[in-house]
């Protein structure tokens, strides 16, 4: 079957991200581990900041609004949610969801805000989006395992969320198998098993499907290598799915090439098993150079998330 790139994040997450900016704010004491017994005595709680800015606090959750993003006096408030809205798909909740308000203003320089979290276990910061249904992983700026921390210029509902079930700490030894692999002529040969940069892993999807990443590199004589990723969506129920990419590098031609995806067909075995067992024809598009590329999949996947991004305009003290 014919497949092309899948279509890229929603616009959502990149609109919240884009209200991350640089901040100046000050988070001028040790992040503290906050246990989490029912929090007796977590009422809402609200003060009025001025120009000169202020920090408000409730049970862990923490907002900084810096000198100079408000333009007068005005009501700020944390509250603690006793229902929250629904998790990012994968995850529960680390620590409970706290609203903070006012969220209709818009702060120059963007508010610092923190929430709690109950571990370090591999997980993210979310911002509440109605119109998809729930909490929205975005990135944080500061972790600790105390808690997670970010800025933004405007404010809502936030919350720590962790993935759900133990994942490896690496990708180190992670699936099995092998891929043989034709590109512009030369024949390959990978095996997951080899020790090195070597891995098979899935990430569970949304409609069913799993994100599937393999990467091999070999060694070759007088320090060359050659090395191969292969990103891929499977859905085992259908026995079917699509590229999203190649990539190919490697001496070809008597240099090395980076392939991106062209034109490409994906034809799987079966997948009844849990391994992945596809044969690959593709058309690698490097600058001018078009690579014939083909190759036999037979590997097993485990699953692992990469830890979230950590993206700080200004990274403010005791959360770095």
């Amino acid at each position: 079957m014919s497949v092309s790139p899948l279509n890229g994040r929603r616009s959502c997450v990149s609109l919240l991200l884009a209200l991350a900016s640089a901040s100046t704010s000050v988070f001028a004491e040790d992040d503290p581990i906050v246990m989490f017994d029912g929090f007796d005595g977590c009422a809402p709680v609200h003060s009025t900041i001025g120009p000169e800015g202020g920090v408000l606090r409730l049970c862990g959750a923490q907002l900084t609004i810096p000198a100079g993003s408000v333009g007068a006096p005005t009501t700020f408030g944390i509250e603690r949610l006793e229902s929250a809205p629904s998790a990012p798909f994968d995850m529960e909740p680390a620590g409970p969801a706290f609203r903070f308000t006012p969220d209709t203003l818009v702060l120059t320089p963007p508010a610092s805000v923190r929430v709690p979290r109950e571990d370090g276990r591999r997980g993210g910061l979310a911002v509440d989006v109605p119109a998809e249904g729930g909490f929205v992983l975005i990135e944080a700026c500061g972790q600790s395992q105390g808690g997670l921390l970010q800025s933004f210029g405007r404010l809502g509902t936030f919350g720590a969320f962790r993935f759900l079930g133990l994942l490896p700490d690496s990708t180190q030894d992670l699936g099995d198998g092998t891929i043989t692999a034709v590109a512009d002529g030369i024949a390959s040969a990978y095996d997951i098993d080899t020790p090195g940069n070597n891995y098979a892993i899935y990430q569970d999807r949304p409609d069913g499907s799993r994100q599937i990443l393999v990467t091999a590199m070999n060694d070759l004589p007088n320090g060359q290598f050659e090395y191969l990723r292969l990103d891929l969506a499977v859905d085992a129920a259908t026995g079917e799915g699509s590229i999203i990419q190649i990539s190919v590098l490697g001496p070809v031609n008597g240099s090395y090439i980076l392939g991106l995806l062209g034109q490409a067909s994906i034809r799987f075995g079966d997948l009844g098993d849990g391994r992945v067992r596809a044969d690959i024809e593709a058309n690698l598009v490097s600058g001018p150079q078009n690579v014939a590329f083909r190759a036999q999949v037979d590997v097993g996947v485990e699953r692992y998330i990469f830890p979230p991004s950590l993206s700080c305009p200004e990274s403010p003290p005791g959360m770095r």
